[in-house]
């Protein structure tokens, strides 16, 4: 018996490293489990090219967005586990199944990590003509039950989660607004419907930067070189610290050789100062980290915010 299970540890190795070595012949196919427009599209769209270029194959950019990212990421789950169909997630990805508790997938059993791509602060941030011109006139208010709103891209979302864990460390409360995208929320935001949302920093810098809201709080440890003027939410509630993300995965049985080399060259491709600048000049900031950073980021957010959820009692809407 052990030496059946040894020929076929060789076997499974030989395999492998066979797959890797003509890897890649064919196009390579990135799932974006979200509309084209939003915050990890344009991720997959600035390094689309580079790493064409370092993989020596065409790389195509699928988006399949719909119920949370849930209908992208089961199509990754039934894709052949060969390195030619991958996905670029967001951090939601991490949560949802505290979320949706009958997924067609096990997140943390059938995908494997390929790199930890980058990360963003989020940002609070008001209509320019709300009367909250602060963090402290914000939690003042929202002490107040139903007082203040705030928008989500629907529930159980980054954003979401980000605003919950707010309330609960400044033992305020907002009334939670989900809608269908980031564009929708912003758009009502921006008209004054909604009072206030937690945001990506990518998503929101431009309307910052030209006036068209006011930022109150970012949630890195320190302040933002983007928005230096903007304190982070951590001076005034210590150890406070959310990070919106992205990160590549693929199926978990595909073969470690191409795991690695998938993942190597994500890295060259994000270590290239040019894809290093657009994506910093976009508000995020390049991490480039291999297999095993991916799959302890994962890890240690499906913790995290799996506590908050069951606390919070946040369920799908």
């Amino acid at each position: 018996m052990i030496g059946c299970s040894l020929a076929l540890g060789l076997a499974l190795a030989t395999a492998g490293a066979v797959a890797a070595d003509g890897y890649p012949s064919r196009l390579v196919t990135v799932i974006v489990p979200f509309a084209a427009g939003g915050t990890v599209d344009k991720v997959a769209r600035q390094i689309q090219e580079p790493l064409r270029a370092r993989l020596g194959q065409q790389v195509m950019v699928d988006n399949r967005g719909g119920a949370g990212g849930t209908i992208g990421m089961a199509a990754l789950a039934k894709s052949a586990p060969d390195g030619y169909t991958v996905a670029l997630v967001f951090d939601s990805y991490a949560t949802e199944q505290h979320i949706y508790p009958k997924l067609p997938y096990a997140t943390l059993r059938d995908f494997a990590g390929v790199s930890y791509v980058a990360r963003s602060p989020m940002v609070l941030v008001v209509p320019a003509g709300s009367p909250h011109k602060s963090l402290k006139d914000y939690v003042a208010a929202a002490k107040v039950k139903g007082a203040v709103s705030y928008a989500s891209v629907g529930a159980g979302s980054s954003n979401h989660l980000a605003a919950e864990l707010f309330h609960e460390t400044a033992g305020s409360q907002g009334l939670h607004v989900p809608f269908k995208g980031g564009g929708p929320a912003l758009t009502d935001l921006m008209g004054g419907h909604v009072d206030s949302m937690i945001a990506s920093l990518p998503l929101v810098l431009q309307q910052v930067q030209s006036g068209k809201l006011r930022a109150l709080a970012v949630t890195s440890a320190k302040r933002n070189a983007a928005l230096p003027e903007v304190p982070a939410v951590a001076e005034t509630y210590k150890g406070f610290e959310v990070y919106s993300w992205v990160g590549m995965v693929a199926p978990a049985k595909t073969p470690a050789p191409v795991l690695d080399r998938l993942s190597a060259d994500m890295t060259a491709t994000l270590r290239d100062p040019e894809v290093a600048k657009r994506l910093s000049d976009g508000g995020f900031e390049v991490v480039a980290g291999d297999r095993k950073a991916t799959d302890q980021l994962i890890r240690s957010e499906s913790e995290r915010w799996g506590r908050l959820i069951q606390a919070r009692k946040i369920v799908a809407e």
